[in-house]
């Protein structure tokens, strides 16, 4: 994950290789005020985004390049240890960027 300042905070932006399909994985750790989520350019299937129990059948997921947007309001935070990932295909994943 890397870091840099901005203008309203720290920035950041990594990203999350799911290993086995079926299994659910953390985005990742720490706090922030807003995360944008991105599906691999080179995915073949697609990425579920959800809690702990995220699963392929728990939502439409996200197809190669699609984006989901998380931000909450004053005083509170998405913990991307509480993000978790599922994929279609093992290996693949997503890159995330995140304002502190």
């Amino acid at each position: 994950m890397a870091n840099s300042i901005g203008s309203n905070g720290t920035f950041i932006s990594g990203e999350k290789t799911v290993t086995t399909s079926g299994t659910a994985e953390a985005l990742g750790s720490g706090l922030y005020t807003s995360v944008v989520i991105t599906a691999k350019a080179a995915n073949t299937n697609q990425v579920y985004v959800g809690g702990s129990d995220v699963a392929t059948s728990t939502n439409d997921g996200l197809d190669a390049g699609d984006s989901l947007a998380l931000s909450v309001s004053r005083g509170h935070a998405v913990n991307l240890g509480d993000t978790y990932l599922d994929v279609d295909t093992n290996g693949e994943g997503v890159d995330f960027y995140g304002i502190l």
